[in-house]
């Protein structure tokens, strides 16, 4: 154990802002600077970081603490881990008791002894120069290359097998973790040869295997893979998770792809916060591996008919995990690593925004192409697919497409046969006295989704930025989502807003809603219009929505069904303990 004394010197020595600054986007405010919380769902940044206390801790769920602890609780390590860290990094020598030894280490450095070997193959040797040139036009700065410890397998029978028999390693261990194998004759020769090397690492930065692609554009396989092993499952494994883990957490995000090159090439373009799988179906081993670093993933596979197709098969096991699900739409039918080659990297980073969608708009345009709806399997497969998908879905996301299905189908959405959920379908006169009760949060939130609206329609300009900031489904009130999507198709094609056209596409119950609406708001074009701060305000609250939503879902189905199952149940609990905020707690 470290003592108590040199506990404090490494805490002293250790500033709070750099090390809070690696995980959290920080901004002065005041004496102290914040940003939002990497502990939990934050919205509205409440992590305070206190450069004179040294200390960061958030004001809304209570986490944080000194550099050790703080350090200790991002990395998920022992205290005792921390501090070995921060001592490290801060030049204080510290005694460690011997702790017990990892028994995969000896794989480890054979592993990484391999690395070397093939980084300085590809960086500091004649035979490397044909394989650096292929590197180089697709990584152009040294530092990326290094940062992915990208190496190159000489075209030599047993260059790597000699090399790692000289160090003093076992031809049984080169052979068990897929470095090296034996012919007929006995001889042993190295399963990589004239090809780029990717070395992949597991979460804590320890590298577990290789894969390589062929630079001979005559090979048969692109792209061959280390064999499975104790430490290498490619179930279990994405590549980068280690690299770029301090900017998931940062950015409360990750961006899922198909391929290393679509890693790198995003990395090049500034996203960070990237992945791939290991050329495999994405698992739930996978799911539960990002959910360790984030609650929200946006999918980048290819944008051919392969890849929308894996998209959507990833998006119900990225769910099951309580990840929050976009998918980004690649056009051509480009990877993302084409896409970026072609058309630049600021292109690419104006597409993570422009062509995200919702999993739920995802899926639904997915299963509305080549659909023909004057045939009639098309029309019942179409509307099939539609109500699978929103059959658990929240109710007001359930009703928001059933909604867009009766307008695609041409038929009245009380003939869509559907889960009717008794909160949203009862009528006032039906419900207790203390459910009539007016729910503060939720008429701010209705409030808020009015203002940007309304901040949407004050001009062109106004409707282009505002437009995709938030996804149909963040929307708490569907009537509302639903006008704010008819809004879309309207506003595409014209130069400004008309109250009276815009009002000829809405149904009776549409524009009940949207009058109701616009008697209680002074916001109008040509009358006052919310400014730039207003319109943040409303974005923050609007993000609220979802979960409240969920959490009167769950409370609701307790009450009807009179139980919830266990993730269910853990799910209600950390979403109520999210909601602690007196500004957020709804009034019963």
């Amino acid at each position: 154990m470290i003592n108590a004394e040199l506990i404090e010197k490494i805490n002293q020595q250790t500033s709070i802002v750099d090390l809070v600054s690696e995980y959290v986007k920080l901004e002065k405010r005041g004496k102290n600077l914040f940003g939002l919380c990497p502990f939990h769902d934050d919205n509205d940044p409440s992590f305070s970081v206190s450069p004179e206390k040294n200390i960061a801790k958030c004001m809304s769920c209570g986490e944080g603490g000194r550099p050790i602890t703080f350090y200790s609780k991002i990395k998920n390590i022992s205290m005792q881990e921390a501090a070995a860290v921060l001592a490290e990094k801060a030049g204080i020598k510290i005694d460690l008791k011997p702790v017990k030894k990892d028994p995969n280490e000896k794989d480890y450095l054979l592993l990484e002894e391999a690395t070397k070997f093939f980084q300085f193959n590809l960086l500091q040797t004649t035979q490397g120069k044909e394989a650096l040139d292929y590197v180089t036009k697709r990584i152009e700065k040294e530092a990326h290359i290094k940062h992915f410890k990208i190496g190159y397998a000489r075209k030599d029978y047993d260059s790597a097998y000699l090399m790692l028999k000289d160090k003093g390693y076992a031809v049984t261990d080169m052979i068990r973790l897929g470095l090296v194998k034996q012919n007929e004759q006995g001889d042993y020769y190295d399963l990589f040869r004239n090809r780029i090397i990717f070395p992949i690492t597991n979460p804590d930065g320890k590298i577990i295997g290789f894969s390589g692609r062929a630079i001979d554009p005559k090979e048969k396989a692109k792209y061959i893979n280390g064999p499975e092993t104790k430490i290498f499952k490619k179930g279990k494994t994405l590549y980068h998770i280690h690299e770029a883990s301090p900017t998931i957490r940062k950015e409360k995000n990750v961006i899922l792809f198909e391929g290393f090159f679509d890693v790198i090439s995003a990395y090049q373009a500034g996203v960070k916060n990237s992945v791939a799988t290991m050329g495999t179906a994405l698992t739930s081993d996978h799911a539960k591996l990002i959910k360790k670093y984030t609650d929200s993933v946006v999918v980048g596979f290819d944008g051919d008919s392969a890849g929308q197709q894996a998209a959507l098969q990833s998006i119900p096991i990225l769910e099951r995990e309580g990840l929050k699900v976009a998918v980004l739409i690649i056009p051509e039918k480009m990877d993302p690593d084409e896409f970026i080659n072609a058309y630049g990297e600021e292109k690419f980073e104006s597409l993570l925004g422009e062509f995200t969608k919702d999993s739920y708009q995802f899926r639904y345009d997915y299963y509305k192409q080549n659909r023909r709806f004057d045939v009639a399997h098309d029309v019942q497969a179409f509307k099939e697919d539609v109500l699978k998908m929103i059959r658990y879905a929240d109710p007001s996301i359930a009703s928001l497409y059933r909604q867009k299905l009766s307008v695609d189908l041409k038929i009245s959405v009380d003939l869509l046969p559907g889960i009717k959920h008794k909160q949203q379908f009862a009528r006032k006169s039906d419900l207790p006295p203390k459910a009539k009760k007016e729910d503060k949060v939720v008429d701010q939130i209705e409030q808020a989704e009015w203002i940007l609206f309304y901040g949407m329609i004050q001009s062109k300009a106004a409707f282009e930025k505002y437009n995709n900031i938030l996804k149909d489904d963040d929307y708490h009130n569907h009537l509302t989502a639903f006008i704010r999507w008819k809004l879309g198709g309207y506003m595409s094609d014209r130069a400004k807003f008309d109250k009276e056209s815009f009002m000829m596409l809405l149904d009776d119950s549409q524009k009940e809603h949207f009058e109701k609406a616009h008697d209680k708001n002074f916001y109008w074009p040509g009358h006052s219009s919310p400014d730039e701060k207003d319109l943040e305000q409303a974005i923050s609250l609007v993000k609220i929505g979802p979960r409240l939503r969920r959490i009167d879902f769950l409370e609701q189905k307790a009450k009807n069904e009179g139980s919830l199952n266990k993730e269910e149940g853990e799910e209600l609990i950390k979403l109520i303990s999210l909601t602690k905020n007196p500004n957020l707690r709804r009034e019963k």
